[in-house]
């Protein structure tokens, strides 16, 4: 029998937890996906929860503020701001965050965030929300 996983251990750091700047150069975005000039993304853990601001101006210029408190247990936990998303149920793995967003309780977007053996960046992958396979985008931040 498999069990789920629970949150990561004491001496795993939650790989996106800390203070991101977006790597345009390092950063391959999919076919479908908005571009960006400029993000921030800003994660700290506390008491079970990771809690998270993105600050994004888009190539358009438009400027958006995302959030979520969300539980690593991978329960359910709302999203404000990202556009086409409600809801995010986080999944903490050795290593590796995974992390499922929905709209209305369907699966929209998803990523697997790996942060770099030395702790100065920090890569996303999109993955399909359904079967879990990597997709085009692959973001890329360093620590800021």
């Amino acid at each position: 029998m498999l069990a789920a996983p629970g949150p990561p251990s004491v001496s795993e750091p939650v790989p996106i937890v800390g203070d991101w700047d977006l790597n345009l150069r390092r950063t391959h975005y999919g076919p479908a996906v908005e571009g960006r000039k400029k993000e921030r993304f800003t994660c700290k853990e506390t008491a079970g929860h990771v809690e998270c601001v993105v600050r994004s101006v888009r190539t358009d210029g438009r400027e958006l503020v995302g959030t979520f408190r969300a539980a690593l247990d991978g329960a359910v936990s709302p999203v404000v701001g990202m556009p086409g998303m409600d809801e995010v149920r986080l999944q903490p793995g050795p290593g590796v965050l995974g992390a499922v967003f929905g709209l209305r309780g369907t699966p929209v977007f998803a990523y697997r965030a790996y942060r770099s053996a030395d702790g100065a960046s920090l890569m996303i992958v999109s993955v399909d929300p359904a079967s879990g396979r990597a997709l085009n985008s692959v973001v890329v931040y360093d620590r800021h």
